[in-house]
């Protein structure tokens, strides 16, 4: 039997992890959570997963400038979804990050849960 696949959800809103991981766990998904982008690359330097979720402004850092660095100071090549109630899939930015393959898809919040377990479902499937 294949292994559930392992997620990891970057946001620093602590409720937004929590339903994150809820909606993601109940669909079989294994999820490990990080507050920001400091400890989601200290995480991705000592772990692996599937895909990462990434919230697009953290605290610390903006969450295409982690997409970078998580390309260039892990071993990571899990996919990356942004998840943003900021931009729009329209945006500039989040459509050069789509067509450079920095970011695999990108959700609006806020999300309806199935849309983030199909986005997840989808990018999964086409890794």
């Amino acid at each position: 039997m294949k292994p559930s696949p392992k997620l990891l959800v970057v946001d620093d809103e602590e409720d937004v992890r929590w339903a994150l991981k809820m909606v993601l766990a109940k669909s079989g998904f294994v999820v490990d959570t990080a507050g920001s982008g400091a400890e989601a690359l200290c995480w991705l330097n000592e772990h692996c997963c599937d895909l990462i979720l990434l919230d697009a402004k953290l605290g610390d850092i903006e969450g295409v400038e982690l997409a970078r660095r998580i390309r260039s100071e892990t071993d990571s090549h899990a996919p990356v979804i942004l998840v943003s109630g900021y931009f729009y899939k329209d945006d500039r930015l989040i459509q050069d990050s789509l067509t450079i393959g920095l970011i695999a898809a990108f959700v609006t919040k806020p999300f309806r849960h199935d849309e983030i377990r199909d986005t997840v479902r989808s990018v999964l499937a086409a890794a």
